[in-house]
């Protein structure tokens, strides 16, 4: 008989899976240099955003899961130096992270 899969237990491995992948998908389909620097530090900033809204909780599994998607872009940019992408990934997070935490930028809560 199979074995049921355990979402509760193991969610922050399927999302580090999956989120690989849509790394690696959004790297091969970028097919410029510029784009694809464009969008590492967006994803940074996103990153940023993430790890402020849970900055009083649980933080390892999103951890966990940024650097998957990190992982993936990184396995598949064929265009632009991955140094550089893992920089402007890094500064986009502290970027985010600092405008948020000063206030500069806010959630628009309903």
């Amino acid at each position: 008989m199979a074995k049921e899969f355990d979402f509760r237990g193991k969610w922050v491995e399927l999302f580090f899976f999956i989120l690989i992948i849509v790394g690696f998908i959004f790297s091969v389909l970028t097919r410029s240099t510029v784009l694809s620097y464009s969008l590492i530090f967006v994803a940074g900033m996103a990153s940023g955003r993430l790890l402020y809204e849970r900055k009083n909780k649980l933080q390892l599994p999103y951890y966990l899961m940024i650097i998957g998607f990190l992982i993936g872009y990184i396995l598949g940019a064929f265009y632009g130096n991955r140094n550089v992408m893992i920089i402007l990934f890094i500064i986009g997070s502290f970027i985010s992270y600092y405008l948020h935490d000063k206030g500069y930028i806010q959630d628009i809560s309903i």
